[in-house]
C-alpha cells in the first residue's frame, strides 16, 4: 500500500519538476526524458518486487544516470534506493548513502536535494527509535527549500518535512512544536492550491492539512473546531485507495474519539491504522501501544493486556531483529569498505604522522618555553620574597631594641609571633594568643579583625606559611607531609593549597626556585 501513494506522489513531483520553466536542467531535453524513465523503473522495481533482491539492479540505473549528470530525477531515484536499503535492514549502507547523497547535492549547490538527504536520515533515525536525533537532523531542513512552490518537487519535499516534524514532536510530546509543523503543513497546502492551481486528485494533502488542523484544536480545547475539520477530512476520502493515503486523519480522529469515550469508534480507528501498518514495524508498534490504552480507558482490561502482551512481545522481537540486522549490515559494509578505509588510511598516514609529530614538537618546545618563563617567575618571586624577609627581620630586631611599654597590643603580638615562634605548635589555637595580650577571645578575634582584615585562623596560618616558606629556603630536606602535621596544617594538601594560594606557586616549585637562586649556575 505504500508503494502505491509513494508512486503515486513520486509521479505527480517527477511531472513538475519536467514542466517547470524555472527548474534548470543540466542537460539537454533527451537527457531529462531518459532520467524520468531511469526513475520511474527505480520505483517500479521498489513497488512490483518487494521481497526480492532488486537492490543491485536500482544501483546499476542509479549508476547510469549519475554518469550523465545528478539532476533532481537522480536524487529522487537516490530517494527510493536508501529506502529500499533501510526496508531490508541495510541500515548502516542506507545513512551511508543518506550522507552522501547531502555530500553530492551539497557539491551541486543543490540546496532542494540537501533538504531531501536531511529528510531521509531523519526519517531513519526515527524509525530506530531515536526521535531526538531525528529531530535535530530534521531542524534546518526547511531553510533549503526557498520556494515551496516553484514545483512538484519542492512543494512535496517542503510538505514532506513539515510532516514529519510533526510526527517526531508529537512522539516528543512537544504540543507546541507539533501544532507549527501541521500548521505549516496546512498553509503550504492552501497556497499552492491558489499559486499554482494544483488540486491532488490523491487529497492525501488535503485531508492530511485538515487532521493537523484538527489536532491543533484539540490541544487547545476548541472540540468544535476540531470535529469540523475531522469531519471535512472524512468527506473527501477515496476509498479506492489505501488507509495509507490518510494515516494521519485515523491518527488524530482515534485519539479525539478516545477522548469522548467513543470507544467503538475510536478502536476501530485503531484497527485501522494496525492494518495499514503491518508491514512497518516502528509505526504498527506505536498502534499496537495505542490500541492497548483505548480498550483500558474503555474498561475492556482483558483485551488491553491481550494487546500490551502483544506489544511487549513485538517490541522485544522488534529490537532483537534490529539489533541483529545492525550486526550483520556493520560486518558487510566493514568487509565492503575495508579496502577502502586501508588506502585512505595509506593516503592520509605520512600526513598524519608528520602532523603529530609536528603537533608534538609544537607542544614540547610550548611546555619548554612555559617551564623557562615560569621558573624565571618563580625565581624572581623568591628572591623579592627573601629580600622582604631581610627588610622585616631588620625592622623588628630594631623595634626590640628600642620597645616602649606603650607599643599597642598588636604590635606585641606581631613580635611575639615573629621572635617566640608559638605557631609551631599545632595546638595553638585564639585561647593563648588572647591571655598573651590579655583580652578576651572576641575581643582578639575583632583586633586582628581590624588590624589585619584576616580571622584568627588565617593570622596564625600566616606566620605558620612563613615558616614553611623559610624552611622550603633552607638546606632543610623535611618533607612536605611531615612539616604540614609539624605546623599545624593536618595534611600535605591543605599546606600545599595555603601556600599555593598565598606566595601563587607550590611548595615544590618554592623550594626548587630557592635553591636555583643560590646555585653558582643561576
Amino acid at each position: 500500500m505504500r508503494q502505491i501513494i509513494t508512486a503515486i506522489v513520486l509521479f505527480i513531483s517527477l511531472i513538475s519538476i519536467s514542466s517547470c520553466s524555472s527548474e534548470k536542467g543540466r542537460e539537454g531535453g533527451a537527457n531529462k526524458e531518459e532520467q524520468l524513465r531511469q526513475v520511474l523503473r527505480v520505483q517500479s522495481l521498489y513497488n512490483i518486487h518487494p521481497g526480492e533482491d532488486i537492490v543491485p539492479e536500482m544501483m546499476a540505473t542509479i549508476d547510469s544516470m549519475r554518469s550523465t549528470g545528478r539532476t533532481p530525477y537522480y536524487y529522487a531515484a537516490l530517494n527510493v534506493l536508501i529506502d529500499r536499503l533501510f526496508s531490508e535492514g541495510h541500515f548502516a549502507e542506507a545513512d551511508s548513502l543518506a550522507v552522501k547523497m547531502q555530500e553530492e547535492a551539497d557539491s551541486d549547490s543543490d540546496s532542494l536535494s540537501i533538504a531531501m538527504a536531511k529528510r531521509v536520515r531523519a526519517q531513519m533515525f526515527y524509525k530506530l527509535s531515536q526521535p531526538e536525533k531525528a529531530l535535530q537532523e530534521l531542524d534546518a531542513a526547511p531553510d533549503y527549500v526557498s520556494d515551496p512552490y516553484r514545483s512538484g518537487s519542492d512543494f512535496g519535499t517542503a510538505t514532506s518535512i513539515q510532516e514529519w516534524l510533526w510526527i517526531i514532536s508529537r512522539e516528543l510530546g512537544d504540543t507546541t512544536a507539533m501544532n507549527e509543523a501541521g500548521e505549516k503543513f496546512a498553509s503550504m497546502v492552501d497556497a499552492n492550491e491558489k499559486i499554482n492551481r494544483w488540486t491532488d486528485s490523491t487529497f492525501h494533502y488535503p485531508v492530511s492539512a485538515l487532521s493537523f488542523r484538527a489536532q491543533a484544536a484539540f490541544s487547545k480545547g476548541d472540540n468544535k473546531s476540531a470535529k469540523e475539520f475531522l469531519d471535512s477530512a472524512s468527506s473527501k476520502i477515496l476509498p479506492a485507495l489505501p488507509a495509507r493515503a490518510y494515516e494521519h486523519l485515523y491518527t488524530v480522529r482515534c485519539k479525539v474519539r478516545a477522548a469522548h469515550s467513543d470507544w467503538t469508534g475510536a478502536i476501530a480507528d485503531a484497527d485501522t491504522l494496525l492494518h495499514t501498518h503491518k508491514d512497518f514495524p516502528w509505526f504498527y508498534l506505536k498502534d499496537l501501544l495505542l490500541k492497548a490504552e483505548i480498550l483500558n480507558m474503555a474498561g475492556k482490561h482483558e483485551e488491553s493486556a491481550k494487546t500490551y502482551s502483544e506489544y511487549v512481545n513485538f517490541h522485544d522481537s522488534l529490537s532483537n531483529k534490529i539489533t541483529d540486522k545492525r550486526l550483520h549490515d556493520l560486518t558487510v559494509l566493514y568487509r565492503s569498505e575495508l579496502d577502502h578505509e586501508q588506502k585512505r588510511a595509506d593516503r592520509f598516514r605520512i600526513f598524519a604522522f608528520g602532523a603529530v609529530i609536528l603537533l608534538l614538537v609544537i607542544l614540547l618546545l610550548f611546555a619548554f618555553s612555559y617551564s623557562i618563563r615560569e621558573k624565571r617567575r618563580n625565581r624572581l618571586l623568591v628572591e623579592r620574597l627573601k629580600e622582604l624577609d631581610r627588610a622585616a627581620e631588620t625592622a623588628f630586631q630594631l623595634e626590640e631594641d628600642h620597645i616602649s611599654d606603650d607599643a599597642s597590643i598588636i604590635d606585641r603580638l606581631d613580635r611575639h609571633m615573629y621572635f617566640e615562634r608559638p605557631y609551631t605548635d599545632p595546638s595553638l589555637s585564639r585561647k593563648e594568643l588572647a591571655e598573651f595580650c590579655g583580652i578576651s577571645t572576641d575581643a582578639l578575634g575583632l583586633l586582628i579583625k581590624n588590624e589585619k582584615g584576616m580571622s584568627v585562623r588565617n593570622y596564625i596560618n600566616s606566620f605558620r606559611l612563613e615558616e614553611a616558606r623559610r624552611i622550603l629556603g633552607s638546606d632543610s630536606d623535611e618533607g612536605i607531609a611531615d612539616m604540614a602535621v609539624r605546623l599545624g596544617f593536618g595534611t600535605s594538601r591543605t599546606l600545599q593549597r595555603a601556600f599555593k594560594e598565598r606566595y601563587d606557586m607550590s611548595p615544590s616549585q618554592y623550594r626548587d626556585a630557592s635553591h636555583d637562586l643560590e646555585s653558582p649556575d643561576i
